[in-house]
């Protein structure tokens, strides 16, 4: 069972560096397997498919993401510092990874229901980092008590500026202007909300 999941681990990997040099469409099981020396019929006993392949991939980076995100909020201090970094970074990290895979909604729309059921377990994971940053801001007595798992999905709601919900996973910020000002425009949005809502459950000073 070891060895399998190695071996896994190695198609994984493999399948991140072709599908972020080729993109999704041009890349091939065959170009997959002959990195780690398998054929596509061997591919198919650890991957159902190259849609299961692809989601597995993104899963996997953006796994990555959370908990390097995780570890950097640990040093931060207060809860409004520490859901802006994550909402602003997590905003970044979705538009570089649809760009890195040339992830597009059309492309969504063909490896439905996988991809939604990919949706699903990753905005769980967020919703409990958030749960987790707000639980600590109510033990510290920085906000009152409230609903932790409501009050984090509002908040990746309002974050989410994806304009179409199939391609909610990839922030959608490819308005007309540049890179740089949708940037700063992403994080003034972020910033805004979030203190907004917070201001909500914060406990006054008195």
């Amino acid at each position: 069972m070891q060895k399998r999941e190695e071996k896994k681990q190695l198609i994984l990997h493999a399948a991140t560096e072709c599908f972020s040099r080729n993109g999704y469409e041009k890349t091939t099981l065959d170009d997959i397997g002959g990195r780690v020396s398998l054929n596509k019929a061997s591919l198919y006993y650890y991957y159902s498919s190259k849609e299961d392949l692809f989601c597995d991939v993104i899963y996997s980076e953006a796994h990555r993401f959370r908990e390097e995100v995780r570890n950097k909020i640990k040093n931060m201090k207060g809860v409004e510092p520490k859901i802006v970094f994550f909402l602003t970074e997590r905003a970044r990290f979705y538009r570089k990874l649809r760009h890195l895979h040339d992830l597009t909604l059309n492309l969504v729309r063909r490896i439905e229901p996988i991809f939604l059921t990919l949706q699903h377990s990753i905005r769980a994971e967020e919703r409990s980092l958030l749960q987790d940053v707000i639980n600590e801001g109510v033990v510290t007595g920085e906000i009152r008590k409230t609903e932790s798992v409501r009050l984090a999905e509002v908040l990746l709601k309002i974050a989410s500026v994806s304009r179409r919900p199939a391609l909610a996973l990839a922030d959608d910020y490819s308005g007309h202007g540049s890179e740089e000002s949708e940037d700063v425009e992403m994080l003034d949005d972020i910033q805004f909300t979030t203190k907004l809502i917070l201001q909500g459950v914060r406990l006054s000073a008195g």
